[in-house]
């Protein structure tokens, strides 16, 4: 996965913090007016929230934001056409290296991450030639890893079953 640009993360001593937050805010406040996905997933502290499925959910949503301000460490928001402000307070924040996502993982609640981001965000493709082909198994994933080594690039898809056999359909 790649790294992110900034980190935020509550109480740490690391002297790029303050930098690293004043970053995510002006993205935060940047979202001004633009349609966002707003979408929650279930985690431990140890994953990283770039490996997690991030494809639409039932209850995910997407919505045009109004109002994003910052007050302290916590992140307030509107829908537009709504007068109800809404808030989050971080634990920690992560924006992507390409400043497509936000990554945020609240104090109320450990076991999640949300994510929000552009719907019309970037998708970066890379052309590997003839990569190797490694495949991991378990957990009810298949993890397939091509390997570029002449373009120093490697990627990484992880496949849920249904992924995995719309794959082996495409397969000749």
């Amino acid at each position: 996965m790649q790294p992110f640009s900034a980190v935020w993360i509550y109480g740490s001593s690391d002297p790029e913090n303050a930098n690293h937050f004043e970053t995510i805010r002006q993205w935060w406040v940047g979202l001004l007016g633009k349609s966002i996905t707003w979408r929650q997933r279930l985690i431990d502290r140890t994953t990283d929230p770039q490996d997690l499925d991030w494809a639409a959910e039932r209850f995910d949503e997407e919505f045009a934001i109004s109002g994003p301000d910052v007050r302290g460490i916590t992140l307030y928001y509107k829908k537009l056409g709504s007068d109800l402000e809404r808030s989050t307070t971080p634990q920690s924040l992560k924006l992507s290296a390409n400043g497509q996502y936000l990554y945020i993982c609240p104090q109320s609640q450990n076991d999640v991450v949300i994510r929000v981001g552009r719907p019309d965000a970037n998708l970066e493709t890379l052309d590997l030639t003839n990569p190797s082909v490694a495949i991991a198994t378990g957990g009810g994933r298949c993890v397939l890893t091509l390997t570029d080594a002449t373009a120093g690039l490697a990627v990484r898809v992880t496949l849920g079953a249904e992924s995995l056999l719309a794959l082996k359909k495409l397969l000749p």
